[in-house]
């Protein structure tokens, strides 16, 4: 059973990257924040901040390698959720405590909007 898992965390980990090349900040968020994020991505760089998107598209196996190799590049991550936060703690374990991680969620299927999220990131540059 172990073998076969290590063949699924190997082959089927699935992720998105927009903008993260030079992104000092970066935003986790998957399904459809994680669309909505793309927005808040080209609002944000034209404020002038440096942000990124890292949307998983597989939840598991988390793409937990490639999300620690990006926490190593920037300076805070905020993770965006249409919950209560169950991936946050995925983005925890995967970023080890290389940077800051902070969270902005909303529940009861309200959908959060690209102006609360950007906010959220003006809060955490602002926090920095």
């Amino acid at each position: 059973l172990q073998a076969k898992l290590d063949v699924i965390r190997a082959n089927e980990q699935r992720w998105e990257e927009v903008q993260t090349a030079d992104a000092e900040y970066l935003l986790v968020a998957y399904g459809t924040v994680g669309r909505t994020c793309q927005t808040v991505v080209r609002e944000a760089r034209h404020h002038g901040i440096k942000v990124g998107l890292f949307r998983p598209i597989s939840l598991w196996p988390f793409p937990e390698p490639q999300l620690r190799e990006l926490a190593r590049q920037v300076r805070g991550i905020l993770v965006a959720e249409m919950s209560a936060g169950q991936m946050l703690e995925d983005v925890r374990l995967a970023v080890e405590g290389r940077c800051p991680v902070a969270f902005y969620g909303r529940m009861g299927g309200i959908m959060p909007l690209p102006d609360e999220i950007l906010d959220a990131l003006h809060h955490m540059v602002r926090g920095q």
